[in-house]
């Protein structure tokens, strides 16, 4: 199967970090994807050698006169509600038109193991306005029940797993564990996080705070900056990790 995928990046890295192993599981099955994203920027890092089969196209803002638009693909997914622009919209209009019936439409939302989940997935959403009126969308929720959508587990995972080298890993990282309690911290800006500095700081067990790149540390940097923290434990700052990296942490 071909693939379009739609990302807009919002913060965090979460929204790429998705979609880029969406794509890049799709790929390793043998399906080819376009992935769609509108600042690619962060997979210099995130992905730097690629993935044979994802096509990575920068969707700028001026892409609706594109010339021309390339062929929609076998499924859409648009991740989180980013709507794919006008010309792509008309060219899958036209395709489901020319075949008599529309390419898969997937509305990728977030993970979540709230109740609502079920009810909502696989959900139509029926387009009621602009280039693609009349074509249909289905909500596609990830989740932890069968009936839900699932999550993604790449076929290798299983051998990663056991292959993995606890210690030279944390030792690549510059870690030098002394048997603390290790603590990784991926984050926004949480009001507790002096709070929970605090508590790491001052339980009988030591701990070591593992913290990623990015906001992260900025808000860790500026509750360290404040009184209200107290006693701290360790902290590590992590550089950026590329995907497989990170599942390591």
């Amino acid at each position: 199967m071909r693939w379009d995928i739609f990302c807009r990046v919002i913060d965090n890295h979460g929204d790429l970090g998705v979609c880029w192993r969406l794509s890049a599981e799709l790929a390793a099955r043998g399906d080819s994807v376009r992935l769609w994203v509108d600042d690619p920027s962060a997979l210099a890092w995130m992905a730097p050698p690629g993935c044979p089969g994802v096509d990575v196209v920068h969707w700028t803002a001026d892409a609706s006169a594109a010339t021309p638009v390339p062929e929609p693909g076998d499924a859409i997914v648009e991740a989180f509600g980013c709507d794919p622009h006008e010309a792509f919209l008309e060219a899958l209009a036209a395709k489901a038109r020319r075949e008599g019936r529309q390419p898969a439409w997937i509305n990728l939302e977030y993970l979540s193991a709230e109740a609502y989940v079920e009810r909502c997935h696989g959900l139509p959403s029926p387009v009621m306005s602009g280039p693609a009126r009349g074509l249909t969308k289905r909500f596609f929720y990830p989740g932890f029940t069968d009936r839900t959508g699932g999550l993604i587990r790449e076929r290798e995972q299983d051998k990663r797993r056991a292959a993995f080298d606890r210690t030279a890993f944390l030792a690549g990282l510059g870690v030098s564990s002394q048997g603390e309690q290790l603590v990784s911290l991926f984050c926004y800006e949480p009001t507790a996080l002096p709070q929970l500095l605090g508590h790491l700081g001052a339980q009988p067990e030591p701990a070591r705070l593992l913290v990623t790149a990015g906001r992260a540390r900025a808000a860790v940097e500026a509750a360290l900056s404040t009184q209200e923290a107290g006693p701290c434990p360790a902290i590590t700052f992590l550089p950026l990790l590329t995907q497989a990296d990170y599942d390591c942490l």
